[in-house]
This record gives structure tokens, sequence and C-alpha cells, in this order.
């Protein structure tokens, strides 16, 4: 028996849009996509794109429920939902979920984002990756333990009995193109080789042969000296950096732990498992569809309640 549909799930981050025709099981049963970020537009334009991206979905199933979750409910987005505060599960973070009325497309849940505070008290914030998250966890029967979501800001959530009781981010993806494209250390590098380079690997050992918090900085510098000494090809020398912080923040991140479960890009998730084989941390993969699972998650708690 074909799957039908069962809601409109819509990914929208801050620089690209995602929206699927979902069945019961996540199964997408058509899709659209845009490289036009929620904080791209101007405030009152979000609805206008987003009925131009799934009204033909909704006028063909009307009873549809829409589900949005990502940057587009940041404060610069189109409409700010709340943080929930960590522990949190699919209970609460549906409970502090937005519906925003909407003339074409009728209500839309808005997922809120996530807060928690580390352990010297200061404040963290996740946005997107929560509904993430809850896919995840339905995807592997609600198993304990690291989910890490690598990105511009990797997080890092411990979770347990369903909800994630905490979490961490990491600036690995925001640091290394800052590095890259505007210090010193981007003037040697050149483009990827065709085969695989041995500066990631060489990378992730440097990360894990840190012994002080402020050695990393100089691990850091070594992308631009290793360049100039010639010990690294310039195709390499982006690898080396991108191993060293990714080898960092798997060290940090795990803090221990022997395994986690990654949700990311095909791209991103090849990588991490890669840093993490090399210094003994199992990173198994998620479905790809996490987003539309978590959405799916929040649309039965609402039911249920």
């Amino acid at each position: 028996m074909p799957h039908s549909p069962a809601l409109v799930s819509v990914d929208w981050g801050t620089s690209s849009f995602r929206a699927f025709l979902a069945a019961s099981d996540g199964t997408a049963l058509d899709e659209v996509g845009a490289d036009r970020g929620a904080l791209g537009l101007a405030k009152g334009e979000h609805e206008t794109f987003l009925s131009a991206q799934i009204g033909a979905w909704k006028q063909r199933y009307p009873e549809l429920p829409v589900v949005m979750s990502g940057m587009v409910g940041a404060r610069q987005g189109w409409v700010e939902a709340p943080y929930a505060p960590c522990p949190a599960g699919a209970a609460e973070i549906a409970a502090a979920a937005l519906t925003i009325p909407a003339a074409a497309l009728g209500p839309i849940l808005l997922a809120p984002g996530l807060s928690a505070l580390d352990s010297r008290g200061a404040p963290d914030v996740m946005r997107g990756e929560e509904t993430q998250i809850l896919g995840a966890l339905k995807a592997s029967g609600g198993r304990d333990g690291l989910y890490v979501l690598p990105g511009t800001h990797s997080k890092w959530a411990r979770v347990a009995d369903g909800r994630i009781l905490g979490f961490t981010t990491f600036m690995t993806g925001d640091v290394f193109a800052a590095l890259k494209d505007h210090t010193v250390l981007g003037r040697l590098m050149g483009p990827a080789g065709p085969n695989e380079p041995a500066g990631f690997a060489l990378g992730v050992d440097a990360a894990a042969s840190l012994e002080r918090p402020g050695d990393l900085l100089h691990a850091i510098f070594m992308t631009r000296t290793l360049g100039l000494f010639e010990r690294l090809a310039p195709a390499e020398l982006a690898e080396y950096l991108s191993g060293l912080l990714i080898g960092a923040e798997i060290l940090a991140g795990a803090g221990g732990a022997s395994s986690a479960i990654v949700v990311g890009s095909a791209a991103l998730t090849a990588r991490y498992r890669k840093a993490g084989a090399l210094i003994g941390v199992e990173l198994e993969p998620a479905p790809a569809n996490c987003a539309t699972l978590g959405q799916i998650a929040l649309v039965e708690q609402l039911r249920l309640g």
C-alpha cells in the first residue's frame, strides 16, 4: 500500500529552505528546496515565500499540519519562538511550540529552541537541532547517550530517557571558515586534490596530542608553518586545519565517551566519523530525515496531549 501524506515538514535554516510532503513514518513523498535562508528575508516576506513553495501541497491536502523548525524561529526570522529550558523531551518542546496564523496555509506549528546552562552557569542555545535530536531518538528507538550535530555551530547533546539533559556548542565550522578566509593561514592553501589528503589525519593526530588548553592556538598556527616548510602540500593545509578543529571538538564533546550518534549531512558525517575513528570515538550515523521525524514526534505529542 503506498504511503499517504501526513504532514508538511519545513526545515528552514540560516541559509537554506527545505520542505517535504511526508508520510507518517517520515518518508518524503515530494520535496522542494531553495537557497533562501530564513534570516535573508525581510519581515513580512516569509509567509509569501512559504506559500509559493508549499501552496500546491496545501491546496491538494488542506487538512495536513504544517510544522517548521530551524532559524525561522529566531529573533531575525519570521516569528521569534521561545527557548525551552533543558532538560526537555518531546512533551516540553511541543508545549513551548508556537502556532502562527497564515491566511493562505492555515495554522503553522513552529518548534521552539532549547537553552541550557554549562558548568559555570553560562547559557547555551540551539534552534532546529532539538527537532533533529527528537527525530534521531525516534529512529534509534529512544537510545540514551550523546548526539552530535556537526555544522557551523556544532552541538553535543546528552540524552537520557527520551529527554535532552543538556548540550554544548562548538563554533567549529565558523572558526574554520574565519581562519581559512580571513587570516594569514589561508594564503598558502590550495584547492583540495583528487586524492584524500593526509593533512586531515595529521590534524586529528595533532588535536589528540594537545596537553594544555592553549596548545590548540599553537597547533592552529602550525597550519602556516607546515606549508612554509613544505611539510604539507597547499592542498593539504585546509585539511590539516579541518582535522585539527574537528578532532579537538570530538575530544572535548565526547568527554571520554567511546561512542555517539551523529546527525548531519552525508559529507560532514563522513568527515566526523573519520576523525572519530582516528581517536577512538565511534560515531554512528542517524537517518537523513531526522528533522521530519522530530516534527512528527511533536505532532504526535500534541495529539496525545
